[in-house]
């Protein structure tokens, strides 16, 4: 036989060996899963076979990430080379602006992490061993995968300052050594890590030119000669890590109500004065959440700065600023909300229906109000659903009449475990008793802790007009209270508040951007200056426990 068919014949027999290994494994006495469709794959170049060749021998760098060398779909006529030398391609990373697939990384810390953003420089610096700020003394930990990825950006590291960790251990010891400096995949992203930008540039942003971002490697596919491959008539296919158009982004907000001296400023200034600092940030998401404690009544009297009792509707014009910030969703759990009875409130939920928003927490039946809102973006399944322990009763909505749902725990935690069953992400928000403490009430907690080992994936309580701690419940996200979003409270406590921006990909939760607002004018909320917000952070961390 001539020495290169041998040569195809021995690969040939290696890559059955190693395909035979791979197949899946059937249970005994029972039938195949039936495995998910894999995700569509991106067609990458791959060698022109020329009409004698039998087949291209095709080596895999094993220092590519497992998950990359999963996803290869090889065409029937590759086989898998196990010596370098023997192959006639081979994939393997690439130089920054060479052609391929984009596998990016995150530089991460413990949630409860006040830095915002680092340099690229500082994080090279610090691969090296380099004194660094932030990283002073700390380091980063990866894994011996992202190593070997970023070693091929920046060269051999310091073994002093760079710490492989397995994949396991890297969330847990980030904290146990907070401050604790990661790099970790793109996809392997968890809430409780708090992702931090580089150079002004993050991965969870879906506009992301992902050429100007630092932590981005490329894999390719070359000759044996290293030469790039141009455009042929076989593909080998593979996907990366991060696909922009898988990401969903969900703006969670606190207290809504545009009564008393922010109603005043709105007729004196316009309906939309109080969007005009934070709503183009609150419309940057898929999905803008707006927990809406008061009716839109046409028979509303005047705004007025002061009233004898706390007896509040809005005018039907106020839509407009809902509008205006991109709210997609309103949750119906406040217990303003049946103040001017059942007129106003029916009145409320025809003009939502009529202005395309949906709703849930509350609704013209029980069954409507209890009933999870169910979405789906950019391939995650979201379920929003809520309900008022609090009253007072007369907003809970009954057989006469449209209000809030009352609480069932039961039946709630029956509901969340349907959704993870059937796919979806449920998103909760209860409209706890109203407390002005950083600490969250003994019922918050339990009920939240509940809620989560039931498979909530995020938890928000939307009662609070004081800015409240964090927990997390395993991967759960608590956040027992964000404070005043559109409100009028201008007291130190009550002018402060949180803007939660939870980022789903690929049908997980994997992080959740913390924005910090201040409110002015009595109606206009602005983003804290830096001093503001980590004085806020601090406060918040350490009353969270952390």
């Amino acid at each position: 036989m001539p020495a290169g068919r041998l040569r195809h014949f021995i690969l040939a027999t290696f890559a059955l060996v190693f395909l035979s290994a791979c197949a899946p494994v059937h249970p005994a006495g029972g039938t195949t899963a039936t495995p998910a469709p894999a995700p569509t794959a991106s067609p990458m170049p791959a060698p022109s076979l020329t009409p004698t060749a039998d087949l291209a021998a095709l080596w895999i760098d094993p220092d590519l990430p497992a998950a990359f060398r999963d996803s290869l779909d090889l065409p029937e006529a590759v086989v898998v080379a196990q010596n370098r030398d023997l192959a006639d391609y081979q994939i393997t990373w690439q130089t920054a602006d060479a052609a391929g697939t984009d596998w990016v990384y995150a530089l991460a810390a413990p949630f409860a992490t006040l830095t915002d953003e680092v340099s690229s420089q500082s994080v090279q610096a610090a691969w090296k061993g380099e004194a660094a700020e932030p990283f002073d003394g700390a380091g980063l930990m990866m894994t011996a995968e992202t190593a070997a990825a970023l070693r091929g950006l920046w060269g051999e590291f310091d073994p002093a300052s760079v710490h492989i960790v397995p994949a396991e251990d890297l969330v847990d010891s980030a904290w146990a050594q907070r401050p604790g400096w990661v790099i970790v995949p793109f996809d392997e992203l968890t809430p409780r890590l708090k992702v931090i930008q580089v150079d002004g540039l993050s991965p969870l942003d879906p506009e992301l030119d992902v050429r100007k971002y630092p932590l981005r490697a490329v894999i390719g596919v070359t000759t044996a000669e290293g030469s790039p491959l141009a455009e042929t008539d076989l593909s080998i296919q593979w996907v990366g890590n991060r696909r922009p158009e898988h990401i969903a982004r969900v703006f969670m907000t606190g207290t809504t109500a545009m009564v008393r001296h922010m109603a005043l400023r709105m007729e004196e200034e316009g309906v939309l004065y109080p969007t005009e600092k934070i709503g183009s940030l609150l419309r940057s998401a898929d999905v803008t959440h707006i927990s809406n404690e008061v009716a839109l009544y046409s028979n509303c009297p005047p705004a007025k700065p002061l009233r004898g009792s706390l007896r509040f509707c809005t005018s039907p014009t106020y839509v407009q600023m809902l509008e205006a910030v991109g709210a997609d969703v309103i949750e119906l759990t406040g217990n303003h909300l049946l103040d001017w009875g059942a007129a106003a409130i029916s009145e409320t939920l025809k003009l939502y229906e009529s202005e395309g928003f949906q709703v849930y927490g509350g609704g013209w039946s029980l069954e409507s109000a209890r009933r999870p809102l169910r979405m789906e973006i950019n391939g995650n399944k979201l379920a929003f659903i809520g309900c008022n322990p609090s009253g007072p009763e007369a907003v809970w909505v009954t057989a006469e009449r449209p209000g809030a749902a009352p609480c069932d725990y039961d039946w709630m935690e029956a509901q969340i475990r349907d959704l993870r069953q059937a796919g979806f992400l449920p998103i909760v928000t209860i409209q706890h008793i109203e407390v002005y403490d950083y600490k969250p009430t003994s019922a918050q907690r339990v009920i939240s802790e509940r809620m989560a080992r039931a498979g909530a994936a995020l938890i928000s309580g939307s009662q609070s007009h004081f800015p409240q701690g964090f927990a997390f419940v395993g991967d759960t996200l608590v956040h027992y209270g964000l404070g005043n979003t559109f409100f009028d409270q201008m007291d130190f406590g009550s002018s402060r508040g949180f803007l939660d921006r939870s980022v789903f990909y690929e049908g997980r939760l994997i992080s959740t951007e913390v924005f910090t607002i201040r409110l002015e004018d009595y109606a206009q909320p602005r983003l804290m200056t830096p001093e503001e917000r980590a004085a806020l952070l601090e406060k918040v961390f350490t009353e969270s426990g952390w």
